[in-house]
């Protein structure tokens, strides 16, 4: 059980700078409406929002170690970063600008993706070093 605990008090570190990152995509994406940017804002906002969100409930010990809810955050947090490419590819632009704003849609559900898939605490069996 130390083992444990002490596994994820080495990640903490970690989800806090997810936080942080995540903290300012949204916070871009909120600029990027007051300027009337919708195509990379709304996108900007989904991927910000839901990783603080995930992130913060991971640092904080809002769910469990393992188990269902953790199942359950990372097919929410999957599920957000579709829909930020989705609303990528539906806001973008017509014209020159529309590949731009789908690859940084792309990109972004990707981190989003990567964090959920990869943000998971390792978990090792009893015994092993």
């Amino acid at each position: 059980m130390a083992e444990h605990r002490d596994a994820s008090v080495r990640g903490v570190p970690l989800h806090v700078l997810a936080v942080v990152v995540f903290g300012l995509l949204a916070w871009s994406g909120v600029v990027g409406l007051a300027q009337d940017v919708p195509a990379l804002a709304v996108p900007s906002l989904i991927v910000g929002v839901a990783g603080v969100v995930r992130a913060l409930s991971t640092v904080t010990g809002l769910l469990p170690a393992g188990g269902a809810a953790r199942r359950v955050a990372g097919g929410v947090t999957l599920l957000a970063a579709v829909a930020a490419l989705a609303t990528g590819l539906v806001l973008a632009p017509h014209g020159t600008d529309r590949g731009f704003v789908i690859a940084v849609s792309a990109v972004l559900a990707a981190a989003l993706a990567a964090y959920a898939v990869l943000g998971e605490p390792v978990r090792r069996p009893a015994g092993a070093g």
